[in-house]
């Protein structure tokens, strides 16, 4: 039984006549009339009584009906989520970040405007170090990561791209002997004791 046997079945039964039916199905009322007559014989039962001035609906019709309508909005609904998941309006986004993200606010801004435009796309957030995300998104755990640029070949089929950039500082004391230089180069740093 193929779903558009059920659509054609529930025109007629609304209708209760065939012509009426097949118009409202954009189709001739002869193959409308064997698709129905196929439709009986599969399921093994009348759906309808037929004489030349009406059409009613058998018990097995009526029984038929309630379930033909159910199968086909489930069919309908089925169709809409699907759609809907694929424009990445419902479902479920994993992501990973590393910690250092959430220094700055641009990430939990972005969380909290992604929750406000997708409701309906639950969002799992994962603490992970860049390498570990990684390894997570190539091996599709993770749908997404927010990390800082693995010194380590990106796997396959993984692509990266640049959201946020940050210098790095130091800071140190205004009597300290590198405050009066007017940069800093990380080899300047390599004998000093640093809080990182």
């Amino acid at each position: 039984m193929e779903l558009r046997h059920l659509r054609y079945f529930v025109a007629v039964a609304e209708e209760l006549n065939f012509t009426r039916a097949a118009e409202r199905l954009h189709m001739a009322q002869p193959p409308l009339s064997t698709q129905i007559r196929l439709l009986e014989e599969e399921l093994g039962a009348r759906l309808f009584d037929r004489d030349k001035r009406r059409v009613d609906l058998t018990q097995a019709g009526r029984q038929m009906l309630v379930r033909a309508r159910a199968i086909l909005a489930a069919a309908d609904d089925a169709v809409k989520q699907t759609r809907r998941a694929a424009a990445g309006e419902i479902g479920e986004l994993q992501l990973g970040y590393a910690a250092s993200a959430m220094f700055t606010e641009l990430l939990p801004a972005s969380l909290r405007g992604f929750r406000k435009a997708l409701p309906n796309v639950e969002l799992v957030v994962h603490e992970m170090t860049s390498r570990d995300q990684l390894y997570a998104i190539h091996g599709r755990r993770l749908d997404v990561g927010i990390l800082r640029k693995p010194d380590m070949p990106i796997p396959p089929g993984v692509r990266m791209e640049a959201w946020y950039t940050a210098s790095l500082v130091v800071a140190i004391p205004k009597n300290h002997p590198l405050a009066k230089k007017p940069a800093i180069s990380v080899t300047d740093l390599r004998d000093q004791a640093l809080i990182a």
